[in-house]
């Protein structure tokens, strides 16, 4: 038997009930972290040139002290403009063509205008380097013009220039002193590098090509160094054409620096974040010259030094993992040889919120996962939301790092089982299903290791529906019990939704059929009409959602059981819903729009504020929303729908056990179709109707899990024999009648091949017998 539903049989009208949204919403507030902005941009004898987050850039000597040399600076990531190894610090005005150069230990400062035809390349010391050439690029050649106090300047054209020179590549890092710097060209032979000497006024080539990114190269009063597969070459800046010595640098390292005779490096530290050459995820290391690690000197640091002219290195960093004593350290040397770090300025970390990118809300459980900038990473975070009165907010709990394995910007996908259990997937097939306990931290257990699945098509309870990829006939979807890790059923159709024991599963592109799970057994297909392409189905008791794209367009609920069927939207003006108990939740002009179906006729209302890239969910159990709004914060909204009475929607409660002396168990479970604030079992005698146990318990989040073992209150072992029981569960909401169930448990203390007891026994066949 078939039920069609004619899209557009009762569409949603203008005259349709609107109003504001209930009261009794509750906001969590959106977190916050530190993330340090500090970069070092040039070091002098007197003190060193930095950017901190919102003071922009400022002048800091060695004891500390700050002067505000451009407030209005924002970031940098390359550091040519600003002078390099001296006090004096520059800034260039490509508008104007100017360079003003301001001493920060005199207060001297000079203004120079470029002449025509000269490019800006760098400020050492007092000198303005720049290139000159033909328009086509062609015959470049550096020229170094030497300020003076009244802004005139002399101009000298560096000698031993190689003929036919095109382009120059100058250091995004500040490798050069007021003697001068490293630098880059290209020539008919290719790429080289070479030593731009400001005293002599020369370009000294150099036999080896190096890298100047940093972590590759780096600059010291005395020497150069150039770190490449796993080799440090050090050379005398008294001859820097000669043979380098060669010191071994292996593993995930970032040459800082020289300090006396030792090096310093960065180690990407995996426990500090993601890997980034941006983000502080190092570990700086003091490492002597046969290779090996001497101490660590700074727990946490971006990658990058800069080396002062009196030979330390300045790094910025803190002692810990954490934010606490993040500043600005000088590592030099000590009078015993040794390398130590000492903080000699405070970093301005910025304040920066943590970003909910997803979200899940199911039994009251609130899952998310938070984008935390200060890591680039993201982390999933469970907290408990009171599902009696007014929505309460428990603490938020770290469940651990999400997975990034994929290139889609969030890659985990988070399936909440309703038991307090959540399922784990990666965004097509990057990682394999794992289960979550309510407890447990990522990455949880692997489902199925048997097989790989490309999705989670559905879950709920016991039950998960994970889908395979797609072969030539199409994909399979086995539904494996997520006690016993097994399948229990395998569907060749597309599975679209699943609640309690009853799957849903595609027939043709615009029907679907229920399936019980624990039987097999189908019931009446429902149609949703001829041309309708089944774009989004979703299940939640006795309702139904659907969506349809192709020739004919819509959206709307059907009722199981009335076997009526609702149109929302008909024609392709329907977005994005969710399905609650009676209600449905969609976006609308900007907001979420709520719309009670109960009735046959929809009444609605708004829900909040929403923006299209901002996560939302419904949670079908309590009819509580959740969203992220536009300050960031979560948003818990009351529905205003109540949700139906408590029912049971799966149970696997044995008739029979053998609890083994007391060591063993009978071990019901019933799933709940929402919270119970408490329950009771009751246990009795069959034959005398006494009571021999009682157990119990508080809030349940959709599960009422327990276990006897066959003792009374004083823990005395009961009789063979058969029992009775009777299960109590008070809705928490407080809306409906009380859940009972009740049924009948064969009990055996030891199952044996004969009889040892004289009365209520329990034989090994009786008990078969029970079981079956």
């Amino acid at each position: 038997m078939s039920v069609m539903l004619a899209v557009g049989l009762v569409p949603l009208t203008a005259g349709a009930a609107q109003g504001e949204s209930g009261s009794g919403e509750v906001v969590i507030p959106s977190t916050t972290v530190l993330r340090p902005q500090t970069n070092l941009l040039s070091a002098g004898p007197s003190g060193f040139l930095r950017y901190e987050y919102a003071r922009g850039h400022l002048w800091t000597t060695y004891a500390g002290a700050d002067t505000v040399v451009d407030a209005s600076a924002t970031e940098v990531r390359t550091v040519p403009d600003f002078g390099a190894g001296s006090d004096v610090v520059a800034h260039y005005d490509d508008t104007g063509r100017t360079v003003r150069l301001r001493d920060m230990s005199t207060g001297r400062s000079r203004t120079v205008v470029l002449p025509a035809a000269h490019t800006y390349v760098s400020t050492l010391g007092w000198t303005v380097v720049t290139t000159t050439g033909s328009s086509g690029g062609a015959d470049v050649t550096w020229q170094l013009l030497d300020t003076r106090d009244d802004n005139s300047f002399t101009q000298r054209a560096v000698e031993g220039v190689p003929d036919g020179v095109t382009v120059t590549f100058e250091a995004d890092s500040p490798l050069g002193d007021a003697h001068g710097q490293v630098v880059q060209y290209r020539t008919a032979a290719g790429g080289r590098t070479g030593w731009l000497d400001v005293d002599q006024g020369r370009l000294i080539p150099l036999s080896y090509r190096v890298d100047t990114n940093p972590g590759r190269i780096v600059l010291t009063p005395t020497h150069l160094l150039w770190w490449q597969d796993g080799v440090v070459a050090i050379h005398s800046r008294l001859d820097l054409t000669a043979t380098p010595r060669l010191v071994p640098l292996t593993g995930e390292a970032q040459l800082l620096g020289m300090v006396g005779g030792t090096l310093v490096v960065s180690r990407y530290d995996s426990s500090l974040g993601r890997f980034s050459y941006l983000m502080p995820v190092w570990r700086i290391d003091a490492v002597a010259f046969d290779g090996a690690t001497v101490k660590t000197l700074l727990a946490r640091s971006a990658h990058r030094g800069l080396p002062t002219p009196n030979g330390g290195l300045l790094v910025p960093g803190g002692p810990g993992p954490g934010w606490d004593g993040w500043g600005v350290s000088l590592v030099e040397a000590a009078a015993d040889g040794q390398v130590t770090a000492r903080r000699i300025a405070d970093a301005y970390p910025q304040r920066m919120p943590v970003v909910v990118d997803d979200l899940t809300l199911t039994q009251g459980r609130l899952n998310t996962q938070e984008y935390d900038p200060s890591i680039e990473k993201r982390h999933v975070y469970t907290r408990d939301i009171g599902v009696t009165g007014s929505p309460t907010v428990g603490a938020r709990v770290a469940r651990g790092a999400a997975h990034e394995g994929c290139a889609a910007p969030v890659c985990t996908r988070l399936h909440d089982t309703g038991d307090g259990r959540t399922v784990v997937s990666g965004v097509h097939g990057s990682l394999q299903p794992h289960l979550l306990e309510p407890t447990q931290s990522l990455p949880g257990s692997r489902i199925d290791s048997s097989r790989t699945y490309q999705s989670v098509a559905a879950v709920s309870g016991r039950f998960a529906a994970l889908t395979g990829p797609s072969t030539g006939t199409g994909a399979e979807t086995r539904v494996i019990d997520l006690g016993t890790r097994r399948a229990v059923f395998t569907a060749t159709a597309g599975v679209e939704a699943m609640w309690g024991t009853t799957l849903w599963v595609r027939d043709g592109n615009d029907a679907v059929t229920p399936i019980d799970i624990t039987t097999g057994q189908r019931g009446a297909q429902v149609w949703f009409g001829r041309g309708c392409l089944l774009e989004d189905f979703q299940a939640v008791g006795r309702w139904l959602l659907w969506t349809c794209v192709g020739s004919v367009e819509g959206q709307g609920v059907y009722d199981t059981v009335k076997k009526t069927n609702l149109t929302l939207v008909s024609g392709s003006g329907w977005s994005r819903a969710k399905l609650g108990d009676g209600f449905v939740v969609s976006e609308a002009n900007g907001q979420l729009k709520v719309t009670d179906v109960r009735s046959g006729s929809p009444v609605s209302h708004t829900a909040g504020d929403f923006g299209s890239v901002r996560p939302w969910d419904v949670d079908p159990y309590t009819g509580l929303i959740a969203h992220v709004g536009a300050d960031g914060d979560i948003h818990l909204v009351p529905s205003g729908i109540p949700v139906s009475p408590l029912v049971q929607i799966d149970a696997t409660v044995a008739t029979s056990v053998d609890v083994k002396g007391g060591t063993g168990q009978w071990s019901p479970k019933w799933w709940l179709s929402k919270p119970a604030a408490s329950w009771t079992l009751v246990i009795r005698n069959k034959a005398t109707g006494s009571t021999v146990r009682t157990l119990s318990g508080g809030l349940a989040r959709g599960l009422v899990a327990t276990a006897w073992n066959g003792k009374d209150g004083s823990g005395r072992l009961m009789p063979n024999g058969a029992y009775t029981w009777t299960l109590t569960a008070q809705p928490a909401d407080g809306q409906g009648a009380a859940l009972t169930r009740s049924g009948t448990l064969l009990l055996a203390r030891q199952c044996l091949s004969q009889s040892r007891w004289r009365s209520s026994s329990v034989t090994c066949s009786s008990y078969r017998s029970g079981l079956r």
